[in-house]
């Protein structure tokens, strides 16, 4: 996809393929985002989009859940 951007996140709180699904859901509506991959194993969310999307904008998609995301640190 053209002038897509990818980024990695980390998520807390799954532990269970309906927690895949259930995180999946949520950050799929946010504005912008044109898809979700998530890996239980690994407690990441790679998310496309078709502009930089805050950090903010994607807990408040998992809000009324057990589930915090937040950005992984620079290597």
């Amino acid at each position: 996809m053209e002038n897509s951007i990818k980024h990695t996140y980390h998520i807390s709180g799954m532990s269970c393929g309906g927690c895949v699904t259930a995180v999946k859901n949520k950050l799929s509506t946010v504005n912008g985002v044109t898809s979700v991959q998530v890996d239980l194993a690994k407690k990441e969310a790679e998310i496309t989009s078709t502009e930089k999307i805050k950090a903010d904008a994607l807990q408040d998609a998992l809000k009324n859940t057990h589930y915090t995301i937040s950005e992984h640190s620079a290597a």
